[in-house]
């Protein structure tokens, strides 16, 4: 029963190395190919060498049409940005200080019943550093009706984030968030994703900026639940085939991800983020799970064999500031950590991490019984992806392990 939520310019080099943030997707990769020696100079050497490359380039991008606006500064706009992904994301784009040789300033868009006249001198440079809140109105009947025209155009990228939580809702157990799926919350999932998607893109189209590369969350539930024990197909990169993938998850995935082609028919730079669950102790499943496990009472779902997609929250906003800073990333791109993981290593890594027993199952019967298709599918169902595309561009996860990844939301409170 614990686990019920778990589906749903040359900065300091030092600081450069750990991060593992690349936009040099040729020439590091060249570096990262080399054998890798036992000596420890040789290898600060070649880290050196990879950080300066990619700072080089990111400079050099800014001058040649990496950037995007004439404004000074990159400006992201993000929905959702409240949420455990935004906040965090924030967070990490205040810390990178610069993408593309451009200080950063951020919009935030919140939802109302009416867009907002947003004045245009106020999106100046003179005017405007740091963050600004404008309200959107993802219901309008038009691009303009949708958000200013004004504010599209001086974006660099807009992140769309928002969608209504798969599991959240009342019922048996609300105190963990979970309820069975029925008609109208599984329509209020669809339109949550499909009709804002559609909006944004429409009005990006609109707004003539094709410099706005385009950034929507979506799910590695589109290559469908069915990842399960070691008869388990190779972990999905994404390349794979998902146009008859099965499950509910799938077909929302497929078509809100279709919802994005107006503004990649305009030109825009469009990426679908296929997320993994993300690991935080601030919200999302393991917010839920940890004070439970904390106690001692946490165990597997079913046969613990499902494979279980994770991402730490710091890779993830990590991840997210690396698709912006590398241009040649497109299309769908997975958002999860690289060392699969089942339902029982999750389980494993918790009571590791917080020195806690893990005794207690939650049979699959019971979930079948409670949640019906929801449970199937979130619950006892399983996904395994690879995040091929994030790796071949040079990015480095910093916690690749599930068990680093619990380690992370636990002892970094990220």
């Amino acid at each position: 029963m614990i686990f019920l939520c778990s589906v749903a310019a040359f900065r300091n080099t030092s600081l450069k190395a750990a991060t593992g943030r690349s936009s040099l997707t040729g020439v590091v990769s060249a570096f990262s190919a080399s054998p890798v020696t036992s000596s420890r100079s040789n290898n600060f050497d070649t880290q050196l060498k990879a950080s300066f490359l990619e700072d080089l380039t990111r400079n050099f991008s800014s001058m040649t049409g990496g950037a995007t606006t004439k404004s000074q500064y990159y400006t992201v706009g993000i929905t959702g940005a409240s949420g455990l992904i935004g906040t965090a994301f924030q967070n990490e784009l205040g810390a990178i200080g610069n993408i593309n040789g451009k200080p950063v300033r951020v919009v935030t868009f919140k939802r109302g019943n009416q867009a907002e006249a947003v004045e245009a001198d106020s999106l100046s440079d003179e005017a405007f550093s740091g963050t600004k809140s404008i309200t959107w109105n993802p219901s309008g009947s038009d691009a303009a009706d949708v958000v200013d025209t004004g504010v599209l155009q001086s974006l660099d990228a807009l992140v769309h984030l928002s969608g209504e939580n798969i599991s959240t809702g009342q019922g048996l157990l609300a105190p963990l968030g979970i309820r069975p799926w029925t008609d109208s919350k599984k329509q209020e999932i669809l339109d949550s994703r499909t009709i804002t998607t559609s909006a944004l893109a429409k009005a990006i189209a609109a707004s003539g900026n094709k410099k706005c590369d385009f950034l929507v969350a979506s799910g590695v539930g589109v290559y469908g639940s069915d990842f399960i024990g070691d008869s388990a197909a190779p972990a999905a990169n994404e390349s794979a085939d998902v146009s008859s993938t099965s499950g509910f998850l799938a077909e929302i995935s497929r078509v809100w991800e279709a919802e994005t082609a107006p503004a990649n028919k305009s030109g825009n730079r469009v990426v679908q983020m296929r997320n993994g669950v993300v690991l935080s102790t601030k919200g999302g499943a393991l917010a839920k799970l940890y004070p439970i496990f904390f106690l001692g009472g946490g165990g597997i779902v079913g046969s613990g064999e499902q494979y279980f997609p994770y991402v730490s929250n710091r890779d993830m906003a990590r991840a997210m500031v690396h698709v912006l800073e590398t241009p040649s990333l497109k299309g769908p791109v997975n958002m999860c950590a690289p060392t699969p993981a089942t339902n029982a290593d999750f389980t494993s890594a918790m009571g590791t991490v917080l020195n806690r027993p893990t005794l207690l199952p939650f049979p699959a019967f019971a979930v079948s019984l409670l949640f019906g298709e929801m449970g199937e599918e979130v619950l006892l169902g399983g996904t395994r992806a690879a995040p091929k595309k994030l790796l071949d561009s040079g990015f480095s996860f910093q916690h690749p392990t599930v068990e680093d990844a619990v380690r992370s939301a636990v002892n970094e409170n990220v």
